[in-house]
């Protein structure tokens, strides 16, 4: 017997006893649509994660904020740093090579009135023209701040869309002017709006930055009475790819620690090992999903094994002639090993299909995307023909190893 006669072979048998197929299709089934459910995801929960860090910068992007010195009795030197400023932005661009863009971000809570209108505070923001960049932040109307503007402490500002909204409602607000603090700061640009929403949130996870006024850095130091040591709040970093980001972390601290005298008064986060850290704590919900997809599969194996034994003694008398007749063990072997992976692959792909369904109703149930990925569908598919082979294996030997004489004696 040929392979594809014992594939027509096992085609025939499966549509002669479509009740016992049908239970050993179902295991194998629901263990791959549940193995499709769990990958589809995870990998949608972590391409809505990558989304959300490409709307501000992507994955290249590495902050850096000051924290406190934290020991019982800090010593002259940790109590003379002054925490993050802007010249440790211009050392981190001058002295790194793997960072192309740093951008400085003041910022404090002012009061903000337009002219006849009623003063509300604000959040201001003192930044550079590497904020657009770092943070994939452009105006829809006018410009923003250029390096004249951080070079003449220019009193220009750029609205956020929501700022602009609040404050100049329907009219254009390029040419005007804005009073932050009492001093005068001519609108030069609006900037677009930012939008993202964790699945069914109707909130906008980046309305924070629709809300900001942006000044230049200088001028919120010197003009809006910001202190002497022009500090920083933070800092943001571009990297040239993803993939040195660790490596531009230690240079970024090596470069700090040195300008710090020592003294390790900031915290660098890397988003990329952000991300990985997320990453491993969904493990344990990964491995709670996939085990239970691992038992479904392993029930569907022995459903397999168990109603293949019932099918090798219905056809004792048959395999005795076949054997007796010269068919050789490997083909008899092959004959009933086809089947149980043909009946593992065809409960694979239905349960492909159904694990596709089954992701796309639990994404609609908890408001997180489903991203069916051809490595999880070959991973399940893979799974399924092993559950195949190894399940369908006792049966097939016995059968193979059946003496020709005693089961044309069967009855």
């Amino acid at each position: 017997m040929t392979l594809l006669e014992a594939l027509v072979d096992g085609i025939v048998d499966i549509r002669s006893h479509f009740g016992r197929t049908f239970m050993q299709l179902l295991g194998v089934m629901l263990g791959a649509a549940s193995m499709i459910a769990v990958f589809s995801l995870v990998a949608g929960g972590r391409q809505r994660a990558i989304n959300f860090f490409e709307e501000f910068g992507g994955l290249r992007k590495i902050l850096i904020f000051g924290k406190p010195v934290d020991v019982p009795s800090p010593h002259a030197v940790q109590l003379a740093n002054r925490g993050l400023t802007v010249a440790d932005a211009e050392a981190v661009r001058a002295g790194s090579k793997l960072v192309e863009q740093v951008d400085p971000i003041s910022g404090d809570f002012l009061a903000v009135r337009r002219e006849g209108a009623a003063e509300k505070n604000r959040d201001i923001s003192g930044v550079t023209p590497a904020y657009q960049a770092v943070y994939s932040f452009y105006p829809a109307r006018g410009r923003f701040l250029a390096e004249e503007d951080i070079r003449s402490q220019a009193r220009v500002c750029v609205l956020g869309d929501t700022a602009c909204k609040q404050i100049f409602g329907n009219e254009d607000p390029v040419g005007k002017t804005l009073y932050i603090d009492g001093a005068g700061f001519q609108v030069v640009g609006v900037m677009r709006r930012k939008e993202f929403y964790f699945g069914n949130e109707r909130h906008n996870a980046l309305e924070w930055m629709n809300r900001q006024v942006f000044v230049p850095i200088t001028s919120l130091v010197v003009r809006l009475g910001g202190d002497h040591y022009e500090k920083a709040r933070y800092l943001n970093a571009m990297v040239d790819k993803a993939e040195n980001n660790a490596k531009a972390v230690e240079e970024i601290r090596r470069i700090l620690k040195r300008r710090h005298r020592g003294v390790e008064d900031f915290e660098v986060l890397n988003r990329s090992e952000r991300l990985r850290r997320q990453a491993e704590q969904m493990q344990i919900y990964n491995i709670t999903f996939l085990a239970c997809g691992a038992i479904s599969l392993l029930v569907g194996g022995i459903v397999i094994t168990n109603i293949l034994l019932a099918s090798f003694q219905e056809r004792v008398r048959e395999v005795g002639l076949r054997k007796a007749l010269g068919a050789a063990w490997p083909q008899i072997l092959a004959q009933f090993m086809v089947e149980s992976v043909l009946l593992s692959l065809l409960g694979g792909v239905s349960g492909v299909l159904a694990g596709v369904v089954l992701a796309g109703w639990m994404a609609d149930l908890i408001g997180q995307p489903a991203v069916v990925t051809a490595g999880g569908v070959m991973l399940s598919l893979g799974l399924c023909a092993g559950v195949g082979i190894f399940f369908g294996l006792y049966p097939a030997v016995k059968a193979a190893r059946l003496d020709p004489v005693e089961a044309l004696r069967y009855e």
